[in-house]
């Protein structure tokens, strides 16, 4: 389960311009165009930093792009219906808009709801690289899906900077902005239950670095701050309880329901006064230390728990020894059993669901590639099913391993596989069994036949990270458009990191057609129906058709 987090920024031109592409043959679209809720985000994967509602923490400069809306199962396999029937030669309609007045702002965050609402916000910031603060926002809102924008006034008299912001996954309605005043002495909360419409200040004596919303129950949040301290809510931010301390970031979860019994269980890692850490669990209505329980009998690596779907994983090092451990449908932790010839260094949960652990293991002899293996049910047992998948350390040792779950259908991956220094692009449609490159188009953007042939030839993109930084090199898909999937990529025997030409494909990836010739950071909206492409650019932009 991922933290649902504030959406970050999308670097932009002084006057920041967003284009609404328009997929007509995608579905009919005869009045105003309705859109999911959704957040630009440079980082490309889960562990990058900037994101917006539902990627983790915020920092500079990544982009990734993403909607609130679920998709049901009845609807889902429709919308895969229609998306496997979109004729391969849809047509792009574009509209612009442009917010005037803050031509410093340097990040944007947007939510549409998309669930038969005309409101869309965006927050942008102006946010100063060399002391990480955001020093200047201002909040834009409309009511007629994007013809035109009003700022809003958070606090007349007041300068307020507004640092992020999250939405309810269960009732989008609900908006809760984090912010403070302009020399950071008062934190405060702004509360929001109709779109945006009215707020409601709540003062609160800490500085949120990241908020949790419930998976189920909207009104209830957790609250992680800087110093280690977790704080919950039970009515959507007015009043908040200390939980505890010495808490690790990003170690924090919700109960999972069918899983854990009672909906206000939080599972979390600690540290004990002996320095030690623990993974405990408590409810939130009492997380004194006495009603604390230990769920692993003993201390475990710093940073090693993770609480997903079924399983929860934990990390153990004696000596120069390191043992993972993993407990099935909260049942005690057993040891994970990988082939005998493997010596991992490390460990990486690639996916959880299907009744089935995906993960990525580094042996003993990689440096910047990972094997990926799969389990049997239980998460115990595990076998090889792709060697030397290339892998990149980030900041504060995250590691990023290039391989992308392609949402809204279960089973299938898209992989960078690295060998002899030489990238490719690889996906699977059964969760790795069998795995095969991505075929070429067939013409270019112009109609005219591309000289790109298999097997010498084929469609490489850049899935989790490109080289540069300034650049989200990620491949862009959504639950609720299902077979849609869009990135920046190149034709030929192998990935160019330079090359961020676009492709997408409606049909989960069997046939591929280019859609510009550089890379623009994607926004899906009303289950594909809408796209939003967003250029990076210094200098005015132009529509695009």
């Amino acid at each position: 389960m991922a933290p649902l987090r504030p959406e970050e920024p999308v670097s932009a031109a002084a006057h920041l311009c967003v284009f609404l592409l328009t997929t007509s043959a995608w579905m009919a679209l005869p009045g105003p165009v309705r859109g999911g809720s959704g957040v630009l985000d440079r980082r490309g994967g889960e562990d990058r930093t900037l994101d917006m509602g539902g990627g983790h923490g915020g920092s500079p400069p990544g982009f990734q792009a993403d909607t609130d809306e679920e998709a049901d199962g009845a609807g889902s396999s429709a919308r895969f219906r229609r998306a496997l029937s979109w004729d391969k030669q849809m047509s792009l309609l574009s509209s612009s808009f442009v917010l005037k007045g803050d031509a410093t702002h340097n990040q944007a965050m947007v939510h549409w709801t998309g669930e038969n609402s005309s409101v869309i916000l965006i927050l942008t910031k102006y946010y100063h690289a060399d002391s990480t603060k955001v020093l200047e926002s201002s909040l834009w809102r409309s009511t007629d899906y994007g013809t035109t924008y009003t700022k809003l006034n958070l606090m007349p008299g007041t300068t307020i900077v507004v640092t992020s912001f999250y939405i309810c996954p269960t009732n989008k309605k609900k908006v809760v902005l984090v912010g403070s005043s302009i020399n950071e002495r008062d934190q405060m909360l702004f509360l929001s239950t109709d779109e945006g419409s009215s707020f409601q200040r709540q003062s609160i004596a800490f500085t949120p670095e990241t908020l949790i919303f419930h998976p189920k129950e909207e009104d209830k949040l957790l609250a992680y701050c800087k110093e280690g301290r977790l704080f919950a809510s039970a009515d959507l931010g007015r009043k908040w309880t200390l939980l505890q301390e010495r808490v690790t970031k990003d170690k924090v979860f919700w109960s999972v329901s069918g899983v854990d019994v009672d909906p206000d269980l939080v599972h979390m890692e600690m540290q004990d006064t002996s320095g030690g850490y623990l993974y405990v669990t408590c409810l939130i209505q009492n997380c004194s230390d006495k009603m604390v329980t230990a769920q692993y009998l003993g201390k475990i690596d710093h940073n090693s728990l993770l609480v997903q779907d079924d399983y929860i994983f934990v990390k153990v090092t004696t000596g120069n020894r390191t043992k993972h451990y993993v407990s099935y449908r909260r049942n005690e932790f057993v040891q994970m059993r990988f082939p005998k010839y493997a010596l991992p260094k490390d460990v990486q949960i690639v996916s959880t669901d299907e009744n089935q652990v995906f993960l990525a293991l580094q042996e003993w002899y990689q440096s910047d590639t990972y094997n990926l293996y799969q389990s049997d049910p239980q998460g115990v047992y595990y076998s090889i099913v792709l060697e030397n998948v290339r892998s990149t350390k980030q900041p504060e040792e995250n590691v990023l391993i290039d391989i992308l779950e392609v949402r809204g259908i279960k089973g299938v991956f898209l992989a960078n596989q690295k060998i002899d220094g030489k990238v490719t692009t690889l996906i699977t449609y059964n969760k790795g069994r069998d795995w095969e490159p991505l075929a070429p188009p067939t013409t270019d953007m112009n109609g005219k036949p591309v000289s790109c042939k298999a097997p010498d030839c084929h469609l490489h993109l850049h899935l989790r990270w490109a080289d540069n930084p300034y650049v989200s090199g990620t491949v862009h898909t959504k639950d609720s458009a299902p077979g849609l999937i869009m990135g920046a990529g190149n034709l030929g025997s192998k990935l160019v990191e330079y090359k961020e030409e676009m492709y997408i494909t409606s049909d989960c990836g069997k046939t591929w057609r280019q859609v510009f010739e550089e890379e623009h950071h994607i926004l899906y909206l009303d289950h594909g129906g809408v796209i939003v492409a967003i250029k990076d650019t210094s200098i005015p932009l132009k529509i695009l058709k």
